[in-house]
């Protein structure tokens, strides 16, 4: 299993969409389209899988939790490497040069705890990230600043309460 490299998020007005690309350990790299229905969309999703951790769900009150949330994303935003240029090397690409259109988005645990995020297009091959907390709270952060850029306006994935149930093995279409 080829493992993350590098994850860029990047706001393309032209298209009104964001370009995510995905590098991987050998060289692979995966491109895609996120529309602003997209994300707007798979958001509840992110921050509800922000929210999992045991040690936050054993927080004693919702104020508590929030801010131990908070305190997190902020210790794992900053312990990520956001200034590293996105290495334009050439690379394999397997799903094409032309970055495919996300309309599938499923998140899951796996049987050990580790998270799994579905990306895919309306039909065709997509791709699973194996996400660990501190990966997911940078994905969060990426997405949140490439929506902030194309002037999505979406609310902060710490403090939404949404009260959109969300299946634990949900699929958004």
């Amino acid at each position: 299993m080829a493992q993350i490299d590098q994850v860029q998020i990047k706001f393309v007005a032209i298209e009104d969409r964001l370009l995510l690309r995905v590098s991987s350990s050998g060289d692979l790299e995966f491109r895609f389209w996120m529309t602003r229905r997209f994300v707007k969309l798979i958001w509840p999703a992110l921050g509800k899988m922000l929210k999992e951790t045991p040690r936050i769900q054993t927080q004693p009150s919702a104020d508590a939790k929030r801010e131990l949330l908070a305190f997190e994303h902020e210790k794992a935003v900053t312990n990520s490497d956001f200034d590293t240029p996105y290495k334009d090397t050439p690379k394999i690409l397997p799903l094409g040069k032309v970055p495919i259109l996300l309309v599938k988005m499923q998140m899951r645990h796996n049987d050990d705890g580790s998270m799994v995020m579905s990306l895919g297009p309306e039909e065709g091959a997509g791709i699973d990230l194996a996400l660990n907390y501190g990966l997911l709270h940078s994905l969060v952060e990426l997405i949140g600043n490439g929506a902030r850029i194309a002037e999505w306006e979406l609310s902060s994935p710490i403090d939404e309460g949404s009260g959109i149930e969300i299946p634990d093995n949900m699929t958004m279409n």
